[in-house]
């Protein structure tokens, strides 16, 4: 899935949530915060003034149901303000169910009750990846504004998340020696419609790179998505996924792209020269 890019902030009501996704409900407020959207937490506030303050609710679904064991009632926190966030009346306002765990089966019941009961205005998701929940909520949740292109030629069109800056100022340092370079920083908080941006000034550079240290889930999506909207294996511009090894598992890369685009899988400090020897066989067909 690709990585949109929006104007409007976002307020969301992060839910408690059963004992078994705690991590995962903690990864996703370190994702949502980063992204710049606004997150609102039960502490000892007013649960119904908290929602209403917002523009959406997210309940993290674990394999713990958070009804009550009779199916009578809500008896847990999270069963609590989901009850209450299906009562919000607001205009726009949105419930976002995230299950981390992709599982339903017996143990889940209630999942697949609640999947059953879902009305308008109400999402469910199983993907695994905080980044890409995220995304899809972003997605719903905003309307995208249009990008100004620079055509300008390069050699290397070089595309990075705005969570790998650090590593990836570094590597532009080392590669702007030696090939010139179009940066590109994906910023999950801007309003730049990217797709079309892309798709104008990557035809006119001789490689494209997308580059991740430590944003993965969201870079091999973007990669893929990227090939596909600039002609797949007939596009003009050739792509080369670039990961730092300290975060990237090669075998996993040669799933994921074999077949589509070629991959890296080294050092920071040696990743400029694997993308000069990507840009040299590309300069020779």
């Amino acid at each position: 899935m690709f990585l949109t890019f929006f104007s409007q902030d976002i307020k969301v009501f992060l839910a408690e949530c059963t004992s078994d996704v705690t991590e995962s409900r903690q990864e996703l407020k370190s994702v949502l915060l980063r992204a710049g959207i606004e997150v609102v937490e039960p502490l000892d506030s007013n649960i119904e003034e908290a929602l209403s303050s917002c523009d959406c609710a997210v309940y993290v679904l674990g394999t713990l149901n958070f009804y009550s064991p009779d199916g009578a009632g809500y008896d847990t926190p999270a069963g609590v303000q989901y009850r209450q966030g299906r009562q919000v009346k607001k205009d726009g306002f949105k419930i976002f169910l995230w299950n981390p765990t992709g599982l339903i089966n017996s143990r889940n019941f209630y999942i697949n009750s609640i999947r059953r009961d879902i009305v308008e205005n109400t999402i469910y998701s199983s993907t695994t990846s905080p980044i890409v929940f995220t995304e899809d909520l972003r997605t719903i949740m905003n309307v995208r504004t249009a990008a100004v292109s620079d055509l300008s030629s390069a050699d290397v069109y070089f595309i990075y998340n705005d969570l790998d800056t650090e590593s990836a100022k570094e590597i532009l340092s080392m590669l702007s020696d030696i090939v010139s370079v179009k940066p590109l920083c994906i910023n999950m908080n801007s309003d730049i419609e990217y797709n079309e941006k892309i798709s104008s000034e990557l035809p006119v550079c001789k490689i494209g790179v997308v580059y991740y240290d430590y944003a993965s889930d969201w870079a091999l999506s973007f990669a893929r998505q990227v090939w596909k909207d600039n002609g797949g294996q007939g596009g003009k511009t050739p792509l080369l996924v670039a990961a730092n090894q300290s975060h990237a598992d090669a075998e996993a890369l040669k799933k994921v792209l074999k077949g589509i685009m070629e991959f890296s899988v080294n050092d920071k400090t040696l990743i400029p020269l694997d993308i000069k020897i990507f840009f040299d066989k590309a300069a020779e067909k």
